[in-house]
């Protein structure tokens, strides 16, 4: 009895211990084989389900034990149509121990869970092989074990699978989500936050993310879609990074929309596309905080609408991505700091494609550059530092749709380089420092621009340097202006430099450059200066340049308007080919100063040099004087081999201004002039205005021909005696119609030779040609000689009296009419009745003056011919006598034309009257016949030369005649004496008359 009691007692014994070593560790859930288990509020090691169970849990607690594997899932449904449902349950460490892994679906299974927290030190929860719907992870944290280290290798990952999370909490883990193997993702809302990775989508996989996500890596990709097909697509939320936050490569796709990019450090990339078919859209992005907004590698593509990036060093840089698809649209890039702008808003480079449309671009140094690349901006504005846009290495800028580009201390467009251009249509452009900036072979195409400048609207820079593989070869640029207006106020309008190094210095055939302008504008102070705003003597020296005084530049301009003096380096040579009505109009510089920041003393602002000077249908246009001082063009250098500096085509035409002097040295003329160093083929007309009129001084006839009048022109070399000629052969001066002609003495010339004392060049020569302006003089032969005056000054002479003629046809003509009134039977029998009467008449005549042409008289030949049509008003018939009433108008034209008179033109005036006539006639023969005609006159007067110089307007005429007589007959028959007197008179009234010489004509309405 007692051993039986005592093995007894010692089994219970051990089924107790057994016992108590049991209940300290959960059970573990397992439901097989299509069965379903519901369970709440339980504590368990592990659950799972398998081929096709069901577990439905509330308030669960999962926990591991010491004795669970460590690559065993907490939490696991495999296989077709097994269900885990979790509602509010806890997956989470035994206090001695992890939990390493924490759910997972797989092979079809499905997980749902609904709150709770799943802490883990590998994966928080993981879907393999699984695309069902009803996947879904909502109001879930995952974390890792221990918050203070980042242990949780992979929040969430999937692979094959189709997962929904809402309001997910992923922290402190390496991956916070990954997406693998043609898997699809949707997440509402919540927040990832993964250490070198947020969010990863590889492999084909799917993720779209809405409300207001929130994805933060805190060392590398916030997003990254990874391999072909593999895609992100994000609206709205926020997503930051320290390294690529957005992270598209090996042909990944990443689409965001409304989203907040911002880098953890304040210096990562917001967006990085890398490789062939790598693409990220973005949609009303705002990307901040970052030292590169957007970036792309090798055949990366980013398009970007809307939004905005803020960016320390660049807003968007493309390289080797040639694709159309780089597109940024609506998009504000700016460094967010006035005073510390950013380097680049975007550059692209290495053979990459870029499209900007309406892109707003502040604080930066440069708004877009484009190295060996090329960049289409529509629209916009690019409101920057150093360079709106530039092009370099071969880069390629085209800028339409009206862009705006500002440059606050820069250049508004610069191309740098061979094959390097910039094209712009539409638009406005400014730089402090040039408009447009060109540099080695940089070619920059402008067309319906408007540019303002500083310092210098085109600026054209050649370096010049040794090409081991060719010596011979250096680099022109080009910038070419259509339908263009640039304004420099304050600077010049074209400013070239060149640099050479010491094996070239001295090469006389380097090209610097070609401006052509095509129906544009240049107004500045200075058109053409030498020299380069960034000039730096120090800095050139250390590199081995130094400023080169060679080189050559052409400017070539068509149907363009050029102003400002030109001034070139010594041994430069600079070649105007002006053709199609360009103007250049040349003016004193009122800015210019040295390099001290000095004025330039008005005799170096009142001079322009240039090479060559083509003028083909254009036209020079000297400005005006300032300070006292007129301009001074000199054309060509007066080297020995130097030919036709000066070539005239077509209507060529300069413009002078001048005060008038006689017989004084050329030095001490005051008048703009044209000096030419070389020779002269072509023929230009030449225009005089200004101050002509202004000096009362008379013609000196007492000095020798040639030292008469001002020298306006001087040629050194070989020239024609018609190559400059007044236009239509003289002008006027002082609002008088004296002639004044150009008279050239030369060499070969009618006139005679130059005066040597005359010349005005450095290097004097007789045998030089000199243009003078002299006063026209009519020989007497004896006595003193007069003055000859301009043709159609006869014309004013003789006018009254030829208007005088034709009223007095007029009057002869209507006094007939009332004799055969008399005597007709309308007035005999019927004079109770009224008529009608129309016909036609006219005069030819010839004036003559005893004064002759020497004394400013001159005699015409007249011709009038008229219309008149008259109507009988009333005749009454008194006791003694009948009187006739009634009124005649008269359309008549006179033409003349002065004799003795070289050049004189026939003049023409319209004349229209109207005449009331009264006639009475009494028995006893005695008669009265009375006139009054008032009439208004116009016409022009004219010259041979020019036609019309003056038009006839608002003149007037009065007419008056009165005729008494009376009939007495004699004793033979039909013979009857009629003794008769008239009194005539005739008033002129004329406004004054002005001439298109410049003088006026003062008829005193004779």
């Amino acid at each position: 009895m007692h051993k039986k009691y005592l093995l007894s007692y010692t089994a219970t014994a051990v089924i107790m211990l057994f016992n108590i070593q049991f209940n300290a560790y959960a059970e573990t859930l397992e439901v097989p084989e299509g069965k379903q288990r519901e369970v709440s509020g339980e504590t368990y090691e592990r659950i799972h389900a398998k081929d096709g169970g069901k577990i439905i849990g509330k308030h669960l607690t999962i926990k591991k034990s010491r004795f669970t594997p460590y690559d065993v899932y907490a939490v696991t449904a495999e296989s077709s149509n097994s269900v885990i449902e979790l509602q509010d349950s806890i997956i989470n460490k035994d206090p001695d121990t992890d939990i390493s892994l924490g759910l997972e679906a797989k092979d079809g299974a499905t997980i749902k869970m609904i709150g709770g927290f799943i802490t883990a030190v590998s994966v928080g929860a993981s879907f393999n092989n699984t695309n069902s719907r009803e996947n879904i992870l909502e109001n879930v944290v995952i974390s890792d074990s221990d918050t203070d280290t980042l242990q949780i290798l992979s929040g969430i990952i999937t692979k094959k699978s189709t997962l929904t999370l809402k309001d997910v909490t992923v922290m402190h883990a390496f991956t916070a989500l990954k997406a693998d193997d043609h898997s699809t993702i949707t997440i509402s809302g919540g927040s990832f936050d993964g250490e070198p990775e947020g969010i990863y989508a590889l492999n084909g996989s799917t993720i779209t993310i809405d409300n207001n996500a929130k994805i933060t890596s805190s060392s590398g990709y916030g997003l990254r879609a990874n391999s072909q097909d593999s895609k992100i697509i994000m609206t709205g939320g926020t997503v930051s990074g320290e390294a690529e936050i957005l992270f598209a490569d090996n042909g990944g796709h990443i689409k965001a929309t409304n989203v907040t990019i911002t880098s953890t450090n304040g210096v990562g990339t917001g967006v990085m596309a890398d490789g062939s078919g790598s693409i990220i859209e973005l949609n009303n992005t705002t990307i901040k905080d970052v030292s590169m907004g957007l970036f792309t590698q090798p055949n990366g593509t980013i398009k970007m609408t809307g939004g905005s990036i803020t960016a320390s060093i660049t807003g968007a840089s493309f390289y080797n991505s040639k694709n159309a698809e780089n597109i940024l649209e609506n998009v504000t890039i700016s460094s967010g700091k006035d005073d510390d702008p950013q380097l680049f808003g975007v550059i692209a480079s290495y053979d990459s494609i870029l499209t900007l449309k309406n892109v707003k671009i502040t604080q930066e140094n440069i708004g877009a550059s484009a190295v060996n690349s090329q960049i289409n901006v529509l629209g916009g504005i690019f409101n920057v530092k150093i360079s709106g846009a530039s092009a370099e290495s071969g880069g390629t800028i085209i800028l339409k749709d009206n862009a705006q580009i500002n440059a606050s201390d820069g250049s508004g467009l610069d191309a740098s380089d061979p094959q390097s251009q910039i094209t712009m249509i539409g638009g406005t452009v400014f730089g402090k420092k040039a408009a447009f900036y060109t540099e080695n072979g940089g070619h920059i195409d402008v067309m319906n621009v408007s540019a303002t400048a500083q310092i210098g609207g085109l600026q054209i820079m050649s370096l010049f340097y040794t090409d081991p593989n060719d010596p011979q070869k250096h680099q022109s640029s080009e910038i070419n202006l259509t339908h263009t207006s640039l304004s420099v106020e304050n600077g010049a309008g074209i400013l070239i430099g060149a640099f050479a190094d010491n094996d070239i210095y001295k090469n006389t055939d380097l090209s610097i450059g070609t401006a052509n302008l095509t129906n544009s504008q240049i107004h500045a102070d200075v058109l053409l200066g030498n020299g380069i705003y960034w000039e730096n003597k120090e800095f050139w020296e250390q590199v081995g340049f130094k400023a080169a005084s060679n080189g050559t530049f052409t400017l070539n301009a068509d149907q363009s308007t050029l102003e400002g003096r030109a001034t070139i380096a010594k041994d430069r040579n600079v070649h105007f080919d002006l053709k199609n009505n360009t103007i250049w109009t040349l003016k004193n510089s009122a800015k210019e100063k040295d390099e001290d920041g000095n004025l330039l003393d008005i005799a170096q602002r009142s001079r322009s040099d240039i090479s060559t000077l083509n003028l083909d249908n254009s036209s020079i246009i000297f400005n005006g004087p300032t300070e006292d001082h007129y301009h001074t063009l000199h054309i060509g250098s007066g080297k020995p081999d130097t030919k036709a500096v000066y070539n005239a085509t077509g209507e060529a035409k300069i413009y002078f201004n001048t005060e008038w002097s006689d017989g004084i040295a050329s030095a001490d003329q005051k008048t703009d002039r044209l000096l030419i160093h070389g020779d002269v083929e072509g023929k230009t007309s030449v225009y005089v205005t200004g101050r002509l009129e202004d000096n009362n001084d008379k013609a000196n006839t007492s000095v020798a021909a040639n030292v008469r009048g001002l020298s306006l022109i001087q040629v050194s070399g070989k020239a024609q005696e018609d190559s400059f000629k007044l236009v239509n052969g003289y002008t006027t001066r002082k609002g008088s119609p004296d002639m004044y002609t150009l008279r050239a003495y030369g060499p070969d010339s009618s006139q005679g030779k130059a005066n040597i004392a005359q010349n005005l060049f450095d290097e004097k020569n007789e045998d030089f040609w000199d243009f003078r302006l002299q006063p026209e003089i009519l020989e007497t032969g004896s006595g003193p000689n007069a003055n000859a005056l301009v043709p159609q000054t006869a014309g004013y002479i003789v006018m009254p009296n030829a208007l005088f003629y034709s009223g007095l046809v007029d009057m002869a003509k209507q006094n007939a009419l009332l004799a055969n009134m008399r005597t007709s039977v309308l007035g005999k029998e019927e004079e109770k009745n009224t008529g009608f009467f129309l016909y036609t008449y006219g005069s030819t005549g010839t004036l003559s003056s005893e004064r002759g042409p020497l004394k400013y008289g001159y005699g015409a030949d007249l011709r009038y011919a008229a219309l008149e049509a008259g109507v009988t008003l009333a005749a009454i018939e008194g006791q003694n006598s009948t009187t006739h009433f009634g009124l005649v108008a008269t359309y008549g034209q006179l033409s003349f034309t002065a004799k003795n008179m070289q050049d004189a033109g026939k003049n023409t005036l319209d004349k229209w009257s109207l005449t009331a006539y009264g006639s009475s006639q009494y028995d006893n023969g005695f008669y009265v016949d009375t006139l009054l005609s008032y009439g208004i006159l116009k016409g022009d007067i004219t010259n041979a030369i020019i036609g019309k110089t003056a038009k006839l307007k608002n003149a007037k005429m009065l007419n008056l005649s009165t005729t008494v007589g009376k009939e007495f007959a004699t004793g033979t028959e039909g013979l009857t004496l009629e003794p008769q007197a008239q009194l005539a008179y005739q008033h002129l009234m004329f406004d004054t008359i002005t001439d298109v010489n410049n003088f006026t004509v003062d008829m005193n309405n004779p």
